[in-house]
């Protein structure tokens, strides 16, 4: 059970641009000719989403010449120009990623507007949370996390289901008695949270598949496995490599 608590924690912890509006039009087959690197390819779908070598997907956003993807708790920068991607922060630095034009990636930006203004929240983000400092700092710091809570709060409410997806890792973290407890390995047994399988429908609700993915790792860290498993395979129907991950994994836990 410990895992996929710590799984829901993870989830929390996840430059200068000029005066250019925020957007995430970037629609794409990116591929690398490296054999270095751990990621292949990036596949953008012109409306927020990327496919990061077959690993999973991340939120991402345009602002210039800069590309930002967020994967699970890092965050990849990139510079954009002539059709190629060239890493310009840890594990993509000194690599370069050129579009392939006669690949196929899927375009899946129905609604500008709304696209948008997730890509303008998605900026906001990470200029308040992650521009200047780390997760591990804000664990430690109680004004900084105090924050920090402050900041994805306003940002689920406004619409962001990244910061929605952090919201309830910390609602999580709270129920089984907070960081000192888990650094003290004091943890409470988790009781089940109206308030938690709330937000969870509300990501979902929002279109973010991960939220099956948070859904059934909180189900199973509650010991309900039939909700678990009913939530990761929805996950995976929709796309979600994570989700099967998860459920790859519990079964392996039960055969242990």
């Amino acid at each position: 059970m410990t895992k996929y608590i710590l799984f829901l924690l993870g989830i929390i912890a996840s430059g200068v641009f000029n005066a250019q509006e925020a957007d995430n039009n970037l629609q794409g087959y990116f591929m690398t000719q490296s054999k270095e690197s751990l990621y292949s390819y990036f596949a953008f779908d012109g409306n927020g989403k990327v496919d990061i070598a077959g690993y999973g997907k991340g939120d991402y956003f345009v602002k210039g010449d800069s590309v930002v993807v967020f994967p699970d708790k890092d965050i990849f920068i990139f510079k954009f120009a002539k059709n190629r991607l060239s890493g310009n922060s840890s594990w993509v630095k000194n690599t370069k990623w050129d579009l392939k034009k006669d690949s196929i990636a899927e375009n899946n930006r129905k609604d500008d507007a709304l696209a948008k203004k997730n890509a303008k929240l998605l900026y906001e983000y990470y200029r308040k949370t992650r521009a200047k400092s780390n997760d591990l700092e804000k664990l430690f710091d109680e004004s900084a996390m105090a924050n920090y809570t402050k900041t994805i709060d306003d940002l689920c409410n406004r619409g962001l289901a990244k910061a929605c997806m952090e919201k309830f890792g910390l609602m999580v973290m709270e129920d089984i008695g907070g960081m000192g407890a888990v650094l003290t390995s004091k943890t409470k047994k988790p009781k089940q949270n109206p308030e938690i399988i709330k937000l969870g429908q509300k990501i979902i609700s929002m279109g973010e598949v991960e939220g099956h993915t948070v859904m059934g790792s909180y189900y199973y860290s509650l010991g309900d496995k039939i909700k678990a498993e009913k939530e990761w395979q929805k996950g995976t129907d929709k796309g979600s490599t994570k989700a099967g991950l998860a459920q790859f994994e519990a079964e392996m836990s039960e055969v242990q």
